[in-house]
């Protein structure tokens, strides 16, 4: 058992060491195992922009999938405020205009506002999480009151390039745990 933090470090470390093959190999392991999850319910699915200095999985190629495959769903991505450590999100359209804040992030400019209660789905980005869907992301909090502020039914989803931890040993109250992680090769339902 290990904490957030060790965790984090270690994983950060795990991803940081990997090789452009062996990233590139993973996002195409990782792109087979997100199209063949079942989005059909979906109208609103919220995804994050990779931060490409972290290695963190490009979803570019999966958007582009989405709006071929599923022309109906309308993607949703974010606009982070690191005052507050709050979310605000904007639907994302091929022509969407994107800069990059000062993390690397991308964000939208000039997009449609879009409320958390209309979101079907959210694709959160991670590090790692536990067999019980508990999250290891970078420590700020933003997709835990992201996700506390979504309808009860949200499907709360996530991606890494690491299988689940057995336990998590420092989980708060307001933690939102994850329903189902995608990894390289393998789709976790977890037990959270």
């Amino acid at each position: 058992m290990m904490k957030k933090q060790e965790l984090r470090e270690i994983y950060k470390a795990k991803r940081n060491s990997l090789t452009k093959d062996e990233l590139t190999l993973m996002d195409h392991q990782l792109l087979e195992q997100l199209q063949q999850y079942d989005w059909t319910s979906i109208r609103y699915l919220h995804l994050y922009l990779a931060i490409e200095k972290f290695k963190e999985y490009n979803t570019w190629p999966f958007i582009k999938w989405i709006w071929k495959q599923y022309p109906e769903i309308n993607l949703v991505t974010s606009i982070s405020n690191f005052q507050t450590n709050e979310l605000r999100h904007y639907q994302l359209e091929p022509d969407t205009v994107l800069l990059v804040n000062d993390w690397g992030i991308p964000e939208p400019s000039g997009a449609k506002e879009i409320e958390a209660k209309e979101i079907d789905a959210v694709l959160t980005p991670l590090l790692l999480v536990d067999i019980k869907g508990n999250r290891v992301g970078y420590g700020k909090g933003f997709y835990d009151r992201f996700l506390a502020t979504c309808k009860a039914e949200v499907i709360k989803l996530g991606i890494a390039y690491f299988e689940p931890v057995e336990i998590i040993e420092d989980v708060n109250e307001w933690d939102v745990p994850i329903d189902l992680l995608f990894t390289p090769g393998k789709t976790f339902y977890l037990l959270g």
